[in-house]
């Protein structure tokens, strides 16, 4: 029992640690090439602007998407949330994805929105929040790749502050 209770402190305090490395940007990403699969097997609907401000899982854009940099977020009670910069080449667009980290209940949730930059103007846009929520996960909104930087951003209730992945 008592080698139990050490490995369950030691997993406990390892974890605890590696999201406040990642919440402070000392930590290297989580997974750096995920793929995430979509529902169905369909075609997307849409490319590039087209898909500007679109699902993308109904857009069909979540299968073969990789995560171009992710970021771990700490919420209220302490509870680490995973902010995904997301990425599909068949759709040509971006978008955040905010999931719960070992929350069975979800009960608690994290805000996340999507920002882009236009390259030659200079010019910010963002999407609407988001929120984990009852489903442990969500996504914002597509945004086009074209011409624009983009990143994903999540805002961490036990800091009280804002934190982005690198502009990609």
């Amino acid at each position: 029992m008592e080698v139990f209770m050490q490995r369950k402190l030691f997993t406990t305090a390892g974890v605890a640690i590696a999201a406040l490395a990642a919440v402070i940007g000392a930590s290297a990403p989580v997974s750096a090439q995920t793929s995430e699969a979509s529902s169905g097997s369909a075609s997307p609907t849409c490319y590039g602007e087209t898909c500007e401000g679109l699902s993308p899982i109904s857009a069909n854009c979540t299968s073969g998407s990789v995560s171009l940099a992710n970021i771990v977020l700490l919420g209220a009670g302490a509870r680490e949330f995973l902010v995904d910069h997301r990425y599909s080449a068949s759709c040509g667009t971006t978008w955040t994805r905010v999931t719960d980290i070992n929350q069975p209940d979800c009960y608690y949730s994290l805000t996340a929105w999507h920002e882009g930059i236009n390259n030659s103007t200079g010019v910010r846009t963002r999407t609407a929040s988001v929120s984990s929520g009852d489903a442990c996960s969500a996504s914002t909104t597509t945004m086009s790749k074209a011409g624009r930087s983009t990143r994903a951003c999540g805002h961490s209730s036990w800091e009280g502050l804002d934190h982005c992945t690198p502009w990609k």
